[in-house]
């Protein structure tokens, strides 16, 4: 059996519950056993009476029943329970609306000592479908009395107001916002009643302009005397009594508008509109206008503008032209039709087109068109076809004109001719570039010098002489610091650059400043000087000239070693002689002087070859006996370059010790051998390297000490050590001469 039959068969034993609709059948079927109510059938007769009204009333009503307020309902109360219903049918009303629970304590205490309570449109936050809702209510509650006259319970009537509310906060709101745009209304708008044009109504702008005078609840002639005479309050009363509106234009008026100022004539546009009743009188007049002074005022100055511009443009020489926001050329002067001689329909639009050079359209549509995107300043470059079909190049400029809004309302540009400007320019970048590429290839770069801040900018290249990369400028200073302390008295200074006093032709050395090295710079500079003859700029070029000043420094070292090496050879040669010719048969002598001369003449054939910076020990070695019998000769040794003195000698030594081997000694015959061997030995412990160099000869007949020492023997025992800077001696043993040199390393010393 389902709830509807369930609680019918219960309605059907209580007559108090007939004809309550859902609500009493859910009442019937309630187990109230369980409240502090008790079964039905125990229930008073005041509270079935009490039940009986709320359940046949159309309006939501709730009986809380009990010092809990147990909470039996209607229909309509249902309704407004929403999602609460039917659980609230039976619950305490401070367990079914815990949100309100401090509220409804107060009706319970007040209502169950005798009062009654009563709100209107009571703000209360419910929670009738799970979450938070703002209601508005009408709330009334009066006791219910028992059987002996007390209070037993609270009977509610609910009548739920939201809708209402919210509609009339609406309108207030909207009526403070149309308030509001009436009072701000950028025109001026006042309302007047009956015959004397009494104010009742002003907003902001209509005060401004009668000054902020407290004018409303008077007539109209005595809140505005000086309007008196103006045919403002004429054209009132015309209205009034016609009924007709009236519309005036630029209307002239002389208004005070400060109280006790001097008028001041404001120019008006402004409508008089008849209000009437339902009867359709007169009752009033509606006036609304706008101060049009500045307006009228700013277009009659437009105007003059207009035709000043217009007046200018035929005046200056230039092409001016306007175009639209889209950049559709409307208006042009004459000098571009007297430039072009094509009529004007021929060039407005998109038609001017047809006049730029093919080669520059392109670049100027594009420009063109960015600038209209952007709205920034149009600027390019392009030729235009003159009359006689020539083509002239000319700068377009054009700037945008913006509307009070900030919108752009049209362009206004002007083409002027630069064709001979770009000629020039054209002949100059010519020159300039044959300018740098003829300093270029003489490695030589500009320089400017600003004397008063010590800025200067170099040209390309400058920077990089000095290591410092490229740059637009430096201050001097960083280039002073890089001149090497020695030479620094040779450059310019702040007092001879401020007296104009400084060489204008030098040579100094500097450091690079990316890698150290020493380079020699010169310099050249002219001063350029104001009207009183006071140096502001200086001007010059530079040029690293390290190579010929390297060259220079080589060639006076090879003069002099010219001077050096020739003294050196007399002397060699005269010594040969002294020591060949003294005490010895002139045929012996002449021979030995020659072979002497013959292997001092190999070792300079040597040092000719290397241009008398080094050569070769085993070179030397091998070129003195290359004559002699190679298969009984061994040489051994480490490549290895001696200076020109060295060879000199070494090569004289070798003579020496292979001439007396083939006489005497181990070339002498066809068994012996010679051997010439040397090594370079480290440094032992707190000595130095050395070079030790021997001649060893083996199997040759037994050797006998000479009995006088000769040319070849003070050769091998002094002169040979001494040019290597060490020390030479020479053993006759007898399997064999032996003679050996103890040297330092050769490239360790010079040959002075």
């Amino acid at each position: 059996m389902n709830l509807s039959l369930k609680g019918l068969f219960k309605v059907v034993g209580y007559g108090f519950l007939a004809g309550g609709g859902e609500a009493a059948e859910l009442i019937a079927a309630h187990d109230w056993e369980h409240t502090s109510l008790g079964p039905i059938a125990g229930w008073p007769g005041c509270l079935k009476t009490a039940v009986s009204i709320v359940l046949r009333s159309n309006v939501p009503i709730v009986m809380l029943w009990g010092p809990d307020g147990v909470m039996l309902y209607n229909d309509a109360y249902a309704v407004f329970a929403g999602g609460r219903h039917p659980h609230l049918l039976g619950s305490k009303v401070r367990e079914g609306w815990p949100e309100v629970a401090a509220f409804n304590d107060n009706v319970m205490k007040t209502c169950l000592g005798g009062e009654a309570l009563a709100y209107r449109d009571q703000e209360l936050t419910l929670y009738r479908s799970g979450t938070a809702e703002q209601v508005w209510m009408n709330l009334d509650y009066s006791p219910v009395l028992d059987e002996a006259g007390l209070p037993a319970g609270v009977i509610a009537i609910v009548v739920e107001t939201t809708a209402k509310v919210a509609a009339e906060r609406w309108l207030a709101s909207e009526r403070d916002r149309q308030r509001q745009m009436f009072d701000q209304a950028p025109g001026f708008i006042a309302m007047t009643a009956g015959p004397d044009h009494v104010f009742e109504l002003t907003n902001a702008a209509y005060m401004q302009l009668v000054g902020h005078r407290e004018i409303l609840g008077l007539p109209a002639r005595a809140a505005l005397p000086e309007m008196t005479g103006q045919s403002f309050l004429e054209n009132l009363d015309t209205v009034f009594a016609s009924g007709q509106p009236f519309v005036g234009k630029s209307l002239p008026l002389d208004a005070q508008r400060t109280p006790g100022a001097p008028k001041e004539q404001r120019l008006l546009d402004l409508i008089y509109q008849p209000v009437r009743d339902p009867a359709g009188h007169v009752i009033g007049i509606f006036a609304q206008g706008q101060d049009v002074t500045d307006r009228v005022v700013s277009e009659e100055a437009l105007r003059r503008s207009e035709n000043q511009f217009r007046t200018f443009t035929e005046a200056v020489p230039n092409h001016v032209w306007a175009a639209d926001s889209e950049g559709v050329l409307t208006w042009l002067n004459n000098r571009v039709l007297e430039y072009t001689g094509l009529p004007e329909p021929e060039l407005l639009g998109d038609k001017w087109a047809g006049i730029v050079h093919a080669d520059d359209l392109q670049a100027t549509m594009e420009t063109w068109q960015e600038a209209i995107a952007s709205g920034s300043t149009y600027e390019t470059e392009f030729r235009l076809r003159r009359r006689d079909g020539k083509y002239r190049w000319h700068i377009a400029r054009a700037i945008a004109v913006r509307n009070a809004e900030g919108a752009i309302a049209q362009w206004i540009g002007t083409n002027t001719d630069i064709d001979d400007q770009k000629r020039a320019e054209t002949a100059l970048r010519e020159s300039e570039r044959r300018l740098q590429l003829s300093q270029k290839a003489a490695g030589i770069a500009s320089l400017e010098l600003d004397i008063a801040s010590g800025t200067v900018v170099g040209a390309e290249g400058f920077f990089e002489l000095w290591g410092l990369g490229h740059r637009d400028s430096v201050h001097i200073s960083v280039l002073e610091n890089l001149v090497i302390p020695e030479d620094r008295a040779v450059r310019s200074n702040p007092e001879s650059r401020k007296n104009g006093t400084a060489e204008t032709s030098v040579e100094y050395r500097i450091h690079r400043a990316d890698t150290g090295e020493q380079r020699w710079l010169s310099r050249s500079i002219e001063f350029v000087r104001d009207g009183a003859g006071k140096p502001i700029t200086m001007f010059g070029v530079m040029q690293d000239v390290t190579e010929r000043r390297e060259a220079q420094s080589r060639q006076q070292l090879l003069t002099y070693e010219l001077e050096h090496r020739i003294k050196n050879i007399l002397s060699m040669v005269t010594a040969i002689a002294s020591q060949t010719f003294r005490n010895t048969d002139i045929n012996i002598a002449r021979d030995a002087f020659l072979e002497r001369l013959q292997a001092l003449a190999k070792a300079h054939d040597i040092l000719n070859d290397t241009r008398w910076t080094n050569a070769s020990m085993r070179q030397v070695i091998e070129s003195t006996m290359a004559a002699l019998p190679q298969d009984q000769i061994r040489i051994t040794g480490p490549a290895l370059s001696i200076n020109p003195k060295m060879a000199l000698s070494l090569s004289l030594a070798v003579n020496e010790l292979a001439t007396n081997a083939m006489k005497y000694g181990a070339l002498s015959t066809a068994n012996g051998t010679v051997t010439i061997a040397w090594s370079l030995y480290p440094a032992e412990a707190g000595g130095e390297p050395k070079l030790i160099w021997r001649w060893t000869e083996h199997g040759g007949p037994p050797v006998i000490p000479p009995k006088h020492r000769g040319f070849g023997s003070l050769l091998l025992e002094r002169v040979f050590g001494v040019d290597f800077g060490g020390s030479s001696r020479i053993e006759y043993r007898s399997e064999g001469v032996e003679c050996s040199l103890v040297a330092p390393p050769p490239l360790q010393f010079s040959d002075r």
